[in-house]
């Protein structure tokens, strides 16, 4: 059984595994977006990502 500070450290590891994806993901739409001259919604298509993940992109993108 985990206690409760391997707990929080594993959390801790799992958000900012997530954070890094999801700037990874931003860089690789814009990339595509610029290099292929096409739209987010094709960029998002070509990489399969799911929608979850698109949603969160698309915030970065709106603003």
């Amino acid at each position: 059984m985990c206690n409760l500070g391997e707990m929080i450290e594993k959390e801790a590891i799992q958000k900012t595994k997530q954070s890094e994806r999801k700037k990874r993901n931003i860089m690789v739409v814009k990339n595509l977006i610029h290099n292929l001259n096409t739209t987010f919604s094709n960029a998002v298509e070509l990489l399969g990502l799911p929608q979850q993940e698109i949603d969160e992109i698309k915030k970065y993108f709106q603003s």
